[in-house]
């Protein structure tokens, strides 16, 4: 009996373990427009309201180096549901978008939908809905 049970248990939490793996996909974001041929572009993938787009609160972040007017990243295991991307020129490299002192962007910036608006838009402007992969082109504006 005990061993009837152990297989159970085996057999039900495999299951559980692959139908989360088969539900994880990937997101390609594509940034094209980069006028400076220097730094990095900083591309956050967020997955709600909550500290969107503020960089070191995204669900996933990464850093590019920019070698050309367009570059592309890849976020892996991403589950399905609504997801917003939000991306800046590092054109210093310094980990932060530099604004001047009325708080305007003097770095280049942009968003999924290529959502735009004096200030950053608002999650439901920007979100998309993820189920399994998605490839995302997104413009950069200065």
């Amino acid at each position: 009996m005990k061993k009837v049970v152990l297989s159970l248990i085996v057999t039900v939490v495999t299951f559980l373990v692959s139908a989360v793996y088969a539900q994880a996909g990937t997101v390609t974001v594509e940034v094209s427009d980069i006028k400076k041929i220097k730094g990095l572009i900083s591309v956050g993938l967020y997955s709600g309201e909550k500290g969107f787009p503020d960089k070191g609160k995204e669900y996933k972040g990464k850093d590019v180096e920019v070698t050309a007017g367009t570059v592309a990243c890849t976020f892996e295991d991403v589950p399905d549901g609504t997801f917003a991307v939000a991306v800046f020129h590092d054109s210093n490299s310094n980990g932060k978008l530099d604004k001047n002192f009325l708080g305007i962007p003097k770095e280049g910036y942009a968003f999924s939908n290529n959502a735009s608006a004096f200030g950053a838009p608002a999650f439901k402007d920007a979100s998309f809905e993820f189920t399994g992969s998605k490839a995302i082109k997104i413009k950069m504006e200065y």
